[in-house]
């Protein structure tokens, strides 16, 4: 397997470590409820690309009854 060199981005590595940073002063609290919205964004978006029909209100639903 041939493997590309990792590129230099020192931007955006830069807004990476302050975003960990950010997320891990949140209080445990604001932790969980982000967690929860970025789990429910992303079974959204990976059901929407197989049936439109499907929206955020559907998946919340669906995580409220598990």
């Amino acid at each position: 397997m041939i493997s590309k060199p990792v590129p230099v981005r020192p931007d955006l590595d830069e807004l990476v470590r302050r975003s960990i940073e950010a997320f891990n002063a949140l209080p445990p609290e604001e932790k969980r409820r982000h967690r929860h919205a970025q789990r429910i964004s992303w079974v959204y978006g990976n059901l929407a690309l197989s049936n439109p029909d499907v929206t955020c209100e559907m998946v919340e639903e669906a995580a409220r009854e598990r």
